[in-house]
């Protein structure tokens, strides 16, 4: 092999060196855009341009991707992906010497793995081409090599191959890759501050990215989640990782157990990792935000939207027991949905408490529960007002028993209080103020007295006191009628 001074190769390779860029066969793309899925994974799009040598191009891309979801794509409609072909080797194809100058002529640049006929082989990058030999550089250093001495020549980190059906084999196409990948996902959160009948709703958006970088990249947040079948499952596309040396003292593994372990676990991982409520699992909806930059293994908190939406607090009061509860209703004014997740509420810039939204949709109303009602006072009292003439029912006499219950509600708050009152009556209701309404109501076998479920909704003045009254009918056994007369129940909880 003829041998150059290390003065002269440097001479030859930096005059021009780096003024030709990569451009014939060769490609790499950008990541377009990413739909991120709350369970783990998300959805890849990648686009690139290139000049196709005879049909073929190649590319560094090896997605790790879920099997079965990889799609290489033509961007020309009328272009067509015939094959993808992944292999340990992508050779530069030349019959003779003399072709190797005309194949290398746009490739200045490239990384090359060059081996010549007595079986030396040369790695570096393609710094120059001359009349009878290549120049390849490390470094500083560089390597010049003879056209007529080369066996092989291998382009060195472009392991994919692409061959597109076109009517101009040699002309420049545009080439896209989309996939299914794990290692990426999103958490929802909200604040909402609430002032008076209004309220400021404001969903962030906490990002994990363990897979590759986003640069400038349309980012979709997703509600819902599809059903992926080969979950945890990597394509035969991507590449296969190396297993560590096995340990000697260490007893093969039996290879039909760790399949079945890995199913169970990955059966189980799809149950645990459920990150989305049932309603939820059906139609998907994408949260779009535009131009997002995020380093690889990088946690962002990204803003998603903010709306003002239509807010209405009141409180409840389960009659049954003495618990009264603050909530809030909002009204989902936006055109998307609302997601399952954290609400951290403010009133007029005070934390008022946290608790989960559940997935509502577009015009739809969530309710979100918060804390004890403060302010309130309430009290109840239910007590018999007659009996009436004994009836026999199959082998049983029952006695009518009229029954009168009395609720109140104070309200020490400086402003009016909104209640929503819940009482259950067993028998047949006669009478409720205030334009209590029967919900609903349930009949027993067996049972004379049906379940009968009560509603109120009242609004209670600044400092004033509300009554409530109803009135119902059960019927009691003869025998336990006979006991000495109903005692009144009454109940007292200071909400102050």
């Amino acid at each position: 092999m003829r041998v150059l001074s290390l003065s002269v190769l440097a001479a030859l390779a930096t005059a021009g060196y780096g003024q030709t860029t990569p451009k014939n066969m060769t490609f790499s793309t950008a990541l377009k855009s990413v739909a991120v899925f709350r369970d783990g994974f998300g959805y890849y799009v990648r686009e690139g341009k290139v000049k196709l040598e005879n049909g073929w191009a190649t590319t560094d891309l090896v997605p790790q991707a879920i099997k079965g979801t990889v799609r290489f794509y033509t961007l020309d409609k009328n272009d067509k992906i015939d094959q993808v072909v992944i292999g340990k080797e992508n050779r530069l194809d030349f019959a003779s010497p003399a072709e190797i100058k005309a194949r290398l002529a746009d490739k200045v640049g490239l990384k090359l793995t060059v081996i010549t006929r007595s079986g030396q082989r040369y790695e570096g990058q393609l710094a120059k081409i001359l009349d009878d030999m290549l120049l390849l550089r490390v470094g500083d250093a560089f390597t010049g090599v003879p056209y007529d001495s080369i066996q092989t020549i291998l382009l060195t980190g472009f392991p994919v191959r692409i061959k597109v059906t076109t009517d101009s084999p040699n002309k420049v196409v545009g080439i896209g890759v989309a996939y299914l990948q794990e290692g990426i996902r999103w958490e929802p959160s909200y604040v909402l501050d609430v002032h008076g009948d209004t309220g400021s709703l404001a969903l962030r958006a906490s990002m994990q990215n363990t897979t590759e970088a986003l640069k400038d990249s349309d980012v979709f947040f997703v509600v819902g989640s599809p059903f992926v079948a080969n979950r945890g499952i990597t394509d035969m596309l991507a590449p296969m990782p190396v297993a560590p040396p096995a340990d000697k003292d260490t007893k093969p593994e039996n290879p039909v157990r760790r399949a079945e372990v890995e199913a169970e676990e990955a059966k189980r991982g799809n149950v645990e990792s459920a990150a989305v409520t049932r309603e939820e699992a059906g139609e998907l909806y994408y949260y779009h935000k535009p131009g997002l930059s995020l380093a690889n293994n990088d946690v962002a908190m990204i803003s998603v939207f903010e709306a003002v939406v239509p807010v209405s607090p009141r409180f409840e009061w389960n009659a049954d027991g003495e618990e009264v509860s603050y909530l809030v209703s909002i009204q989902n004014k936006s055109s998307q949905p609302l997601t399952t997740g954290p609400v951290f509420v403010l009133e007029d810039g005070k934390a008022i408490g946290q608790e989960n939204v559940k997935y509502t949709p577009a015009n739809g109303t969530a309710e979100i529960r918060l804390s004890r009602g403060i302010g309130l006072k309430v009290a109840k009292t239910e007590a018999e007002v007659r009996r009436g003439a004994p009836a026999h029912v199959g082998k049983t006499d029952y006695i009518p028993v009229f029954l009168k219950g009395t609720l109140t509600i104070t309200n020490y708050k400086t402003t009016k209080a909104t209640v929503r009152v819940t009482k259950t009556a067993r028998g047949k209701v006669n009478e409720l103020s205030d334009g209590g309404v029967v919900k609903q109501t349930q009949i027993l076998n067996g049972e004379p007295n049906p379940i009968n479920d009560l509603e109120w909704k009242v609004d209670v003045a600044p400092g004033a006191t509300k009554t409530i009254t109803y009135t119902f009918e059960t019927y009691m056994s003869a025998e336990r009628a006979g006991s000495p007369p109903i005692p009144s129940g009454n109940g007292d909880v200071d909400r102050g």
